[in-house]
């Protein structure tokens, strides 16, 4: 009988655990569950690659949901679709690693599920607050339109500094070129604090859910187009000073 101590202590190495220590809601809730998650994966023959490619399914859902949703419920249903990517984000790592069953293209299936996810997110919380009276609404100072259009810059915001680094790395083959973006068990109290509130299965989703609660989705995106920008800019220069 497989055990969640059983794939915590075989998936989550020191070096692993130094790495992701630091993304406190991803690390002490969504990881923990994730082990729970990864017993009935164990029991199948699905690689690794396979489950990332599943687990692109309910955020693209959940995306769906929110077009759709008119209600705090359908907002709600959204949004669990999206934790349910969560999870299936950890199943993928965990069964490779405790199958010690790894492919060079493993973190590539992996990055592309993560990518399409949080890009689906932020837009979903954009046409998620077109679809709300929020305070900014009501008062006259954003349109339903223009939510959208930020839910969508906001996705873009995200992932660019994300694609910029990993072309760098191919094109230079030089991974300590940008160790100080990637390395995460090096990140100072700022950097802490910018990660646990940029990452989709981390704090970024936490407060997605308050934002849907107190009906503030408006708010929410809004302030993370202007949070991610200045990440950006920050992600940006680092990799571009290091190339230059």
């Amino acid at each position: 009988m497989i055990t969640i101590k059983e794939i915590e202590e075989k998936s989550m190495t020191p070096e692993k655990r130094a790495m992701a220590k630091n993304d406190l809601f991803a690390f002490y809730i969504g990881r923990p569950l994730s082990y729970a998650l990864t017993i009935p994966f164990l029991y199948t023959n699905l690689t690794p690659n396979t489950i990332s490619m599943i687990s692109i399914v309910p955020a693209v859902l959940g995306f769906i949901a929110a077009c759709a949703a008119r209600s705090k419920a359908g907002m709600i249903v959204s949004w669990i679709l999206f934790f349910m990517w969560n999870l299936l984000d950890g199943v993928d790592g965990n069964v490779a690693r405790y199958r010690k069953q790894f492919s060079k293209m493993g973190s590539v299936y992996d990055a592309m599920a993560g990518y399409i996810a949080s890009a689906l997110m932020f837009y979903a919380a954009g046409i998620m607050a077109a679809h709300s009276a929020g305070p900014l609404v009501r008062g006259g100072l954003v349109t339903a339109e223009l939510l959208v259009i930020c839910g969508g810059l906001t996705a873009i915001v995200d992932l660019l500094p994300r694609l910029v680094m990993h072309k760098a790395v191919t094109t230079t083959m030089d991974k300590d070129a940008v160790k100080d973006v990637m390395d995460k068990a090096d990140y100072g109290i700022v950097k802490t604090i910018a990660l646990n509130l940029r990452s989709c299965a981390g704090g970024a989703q936490v407060l997605l859910l308050a934002a849907i609660l107190l009906n503030i989705t408006d708010l929410y995106t809004i302030c993370y187009l202007l949070f991610n920008t200045a990440v950006m800019v920050i992600s940006l220069r680092s990799v571009l000073k290091e190339k230059g």
